[in-house]
């Protein structure tokens, strides 16, 4: 049933191809006509050609028994009227199809036939066999014996069209359809023999927005890709405008908001997780998405899932009012992106988790960060990224450039940029960020300086620092050039005193200072010189003993 639908695609995607090419062509006598209309005289009309007498009268499907496949369809078209010939020579309905118009040579049809993939053209003698069989014969190769195919007539007839500038696709089951630049198509017929389901997708062209998917004259959805259960006939409409899309490259962090109007040229898809959580993410980026995640579970054994992605703007704001209202403005300013500046307002943000499957086939979620950071999982993470630019994305937050994006390195955050090529482009380079390739420099190496502490391991030290480093990537101009531990010595009862006298209700048992070197550019904070170089700035740390460091006083 697959190959047969997979033929029968390939018979509508031709069709559309000469509609396209027909549209192409109506436009070109008019500019002609205007050309000439003042030079040249006008000539006597030339008679209508005869008709062409169709010889040939056997069309259908037909079968060997192999399972290849062969139609035989008359195109009544004013711009390629023929016979048109599907052949799927194969069990791959891309590599081993082709498909055209033939002429009619006799009682046979002969020609070349175009390749759906990748293979060249077909030359093919197709001629009448007993009673109602077809003979394929290849130019310099096998011969096919082809009687007709025994279909039972479909009870269930879907139709898909576009409306506007734009292009669709669909997929038996759940799973997403994928776009093909080569072989887009704007309209397909669907014979369902037997009720189930099936996904659309639709795709704006250049200038065009989605708008909304219609079934038999109604709205039906605004989602560009769509499950649906057919168990009946029905007419499917997506309907594009003119409009612009999303900047797929836009810069959202700490100093950069959510562009205005982002929001309402947003198309999404919303899918549910194996945690039973519902993650709205944008179109194109889940479509890339699911072909990551299918590439890596049948070529790395890897099973990917998506934690979380788009979060709008209100929802953030939302979250900042209830921790506000518990714990107070000062702790939720510390502890709550600032609502308009996450990249999950975007939709292109994508948080993973991934799926270990047990020997009795079982799975078990790796879904919680502390899980996900163990050692034993480095290996997962490395050949995940490996393959990231592949389908468009990025990995966005990287170590050592906590300065830069604001946040630690998070192996499980990626980001769609829409291009293979620019992705490629900054994967290639290792550490370079989203914000130092379209500021087109990298930024200058810091020097890092944490050793001397018998008070502090290395990793309550870079706990510290790290926190200083996402804290400075929102200093809008000023560029970082070192940090430094100042040494045990701070951490003593006048230091806590003072830090606790800083913070209402604060008791902190431990104290750090580190001292950092920067410089500002022509634009800095209100407190800062522009263009000045800062030496052994401080920054004052503090802590319940085991707790996370707060960043309590900095300056000098």
């Amino acid at each position: 049933m697959k190959k047969l639908m997979s033929l029968l695609l390939i018979i509508a995607i031709v069709f559309v191809m000469v509609a396209c090419k027909k549209q192409e062509k109506t436009e070109e006598p008019e500019q002609k006509q205007e050309q000439t209309q003042e030079s040249e005289p006008e000539s006597e009309p030339e008679p209508e050609p005869e008709q062409t007498t169709v010889e040939w009268t056997r069309q259908g499907i037909y079968e060997d028994e192999a399972g290849n496949m062969l139609s035989v369809v008359w195109m009544d078209d004013e711009d390629a009227s023929g016979w048109y010939v599907g052949v799927m020579l194969g069990e791959d309905p891309t590599e081993d199809s082709y498909g055209g118009v033939l002429p009619q040579e006799g009682n046979t049809l002969r020609g070349a036939l175009p390749s759906s993939g990748n293979n060249g053209e077909l030359t093919v003698t197709i001629s009448e066999e007993g009673e109602d069989g077809l003979l394929l014969a290849v130019e310099a190769g096998e011969t096919y014996h082809f009687t007709p195919m025994g279909i039972d007539e479909a009870s269930i007839q879907v139709t898909i069209n576009t409306e506007g500038w734009g292009n669709i696709d669909y997929a038996e089951g759940d799973t997403a359809p994928e776009f093909d630049p080569e072989f887009p198509f704007q309209s397909a017929d669907i014979s369902v023999f037997e009720p189930g389901n099936y996904t659309f997708a639709a795709w704006p062209q250049d200038g065009y927005v989605f708008v909304k998917w219609t079934k038999n004259g109604e709205d039906f959805s605004t989602e560009p890709q769509i499950t649906v259960y057919l168990d009946e006939s029905a007419d499917f409409i997506a309907v594009f405008e003119e409009g612009e899309g999303i900047d797929y490259l836009a810069l959202v962090n700490k100093l950069n908001p959510l562009p205005d109007g982002w929001e309402d040229s947003l198309e999404t898809v919303t899918i549910t997780n194996s945690e039973g959580d519902e993650v709205e993410v944008e179109a194109k980026a889940y479509a890339a998405y699911e072909q990551l995640r299918i590439d890596m579970e049948e070529n790395d054994g890897i099973y990917l899932e998506l934690d979380s992605a788009r979060r709008s703007v209100a929802a953030q704001q939302q979250i900042m009012d209830d921790f506000t209202e518990k714990y107070g403005a000062d702790y939720a300013a510390k502890t709550v992106a600032q609502p308009g500046y996450s990249e999950h307002h975007t939709g292109l943000a994508l948080d993973l988790y991934f799926k270990i499957k047990n020997e009795d086939g079982t799975f078990t979620d790796v879904y919680y960060n502390e899980d996900m950071e163990k050692p034993e999982y480095t290996g997962i993470w490395d050949a995940i990224h490996a393959k990231l630019a592949d389908y468009g994305f990025i990995l966005r937050y990287l170590e050592g450039k906590e300065h830069i994006t604001g946040y630690r390195y998070e192996p499980w955050h990626i980001r769609y940029v829409d291009s293979v090529d620019i992705a490629q482009e900054i994967m290639s380079q290792p550490g370079l960020t989203l914000e130092e390739y379209l500021a087109g420099a990298s930024a200058p190496e810091v020097e890092i300086d944490l050793a001397g502490s018998e008070l502090y391991t290395e990793e309550e030290l870079n706990d510290a620092m790290l926190a200083v480093k996402c804290k400075f990537a929102a200093w809008k101009g000023c560029e970082l050039h070192a940090i430094r531990y100042a040494g045990d010595e701070a951490n003593n009862e006048e230091n806590l005193a003072w830090l606790n006298s800083l913070v209402e209700g604060a008791e902190y048992t431990q104290a750090m200072e580190l001292l950092m070197d920067f410089s500002t550019g022509e634009t800095p904070l209100e407190t800062m010189e522009p263009d000045h170089d800062y030496t052994a700035y401080e920054w004052w740390l503090a802590r319940t003993t085991d707790g996370d460091w707060e960043i309590v006083s900095y300056g000098y």
